[in-house]
């Protein structure tokens, strides 16, 4: 598979807070550095601009009101189509806002003033870049997905594709010393969704549950469809822990989409039954698929 040539236009940027002066500056640096920087005073303009039009990255100054700059970080990461635009955080010197409460919040990484603009610039720039590149990666798998290779109702790994993609995963991670961990996202059996199922309004749903499912997984990250309701994802340089926090932030932001469930009944949500397995070092990927998929059909039946 050939990969679409990369973008030649300049970054977007796209720069949220009060014109403070080491605000300025950045926005200033990173024009210098050839970025197109489009400037937002609130949140609300913020999210009219991301809905509006594409950027590369988000930077957030946490002047007077930085509660306000990190709900607009985490509202961008309960939305599927904002879910992976890097957002940088510039923290003022006095910051009450730790780094902790940052990153949990949704923060792609976090500067201060006291850093150099032109450094700050770059780490913007990159942050940029990379997602730039993995925006055109999701654009080349998208094209597969009318090759018989993938999914067509979903765009995601078959079931056979993903057993031979996960044989290449299990050899790289055991060369490289590196975790791989993997994901069963099973539709849990809730009222609601029992009825969407038996009245096909489940099925109807089904395409964009698993477009979202590939939206919100890394560019390294392999998602697949294993069953009609059954999604695995595979997560290399991932433990268990980190692999169940990266599942449970994905089945909650498909767990805020409403589905159509027919003109006589209210919009229908779905949620997940979630088993993870770590890798283990006498085992292939295929025992670490299985035991997650075990613990899926546990929390079913819990």
């Amino acid at each position: 598979m050939d990969l679409p040539e990369p973008q030649v236009s300049p970054f977007r940027i796209l720069a949220v807070g009060e014109p403070a002066p080491q605000f300025l500056a950045l926005s200033n640096a990173l024009k210098r550095s050839g970025a197109e920087v489009v400037g937002a005073f609130t949140a609300y303009t913020a999210f009219d601009y991301l809905h509006e039009r594409a950027f590369d990255s988000v930077v957030l100054w946490a002047g007077d009101n930085q509660q306000e700059a990190l709900s607009i970080a985490a509202g961008m990461r309960r939305n599927t189509r904002l879910f992976h635009i890097p957002a940088m955080l510039y923290l003022k010197a006095e910051s009450y806002v730790t780094m902790s409460e940052a990153f949990h919040r949704g923060v792609s990484d976090v500067a201060s003033p006291e850093t150099p603009e032109v450094e700050t610039a770059r780490r913007v720039m990159e942050l940029a870049r990379s997602y730039r590149r993995g925006e055109s990666i999701r654009g080349a798998l998208e094209k597969a997905r009318s090759s018989g290779l993938m999914d067509a109702a979903t765009g995601l790994f078959t079931r056979d594709l993903f057993a031979a993609h996960l044989a290449k995963l299990t050899t790289a991670a055991k060369e490289r010393s590196r975790p791989l961990s993997i994901c069963v996202l099973r539709v849990a059996d809730k009222p609601e969704t029992l009825w969407a199922r038996q009245n096909g309004w489940l099925d109807r749903a089904i395409p964009q549950i698993g477009s979202m499912v590939g939206r919100l997984v890394r560019v390294e990250d392999t998602a697949a469809r294993l069953a009609p309701e059954v999604f695995a994802l595979a997560l290399p340089a991932t433990n268990q822990a980190a692999a169940r926090a990266a599942a449970e932030r994905i089945a909650a932001v498909i767990g805020c989409t409403a589905f159509d469930a027919g003109e006589d009944r209210p919009p229908f949500v779905c949620e997940f039954d979630i088993g993870v397995a770590q890798m283990e070092n006498n085992e292939g990927a295929v025992k670490a698929l299985e035991r997650a998929a075990a613990r899926a059909l546990q929390r079913e039946a819990g």
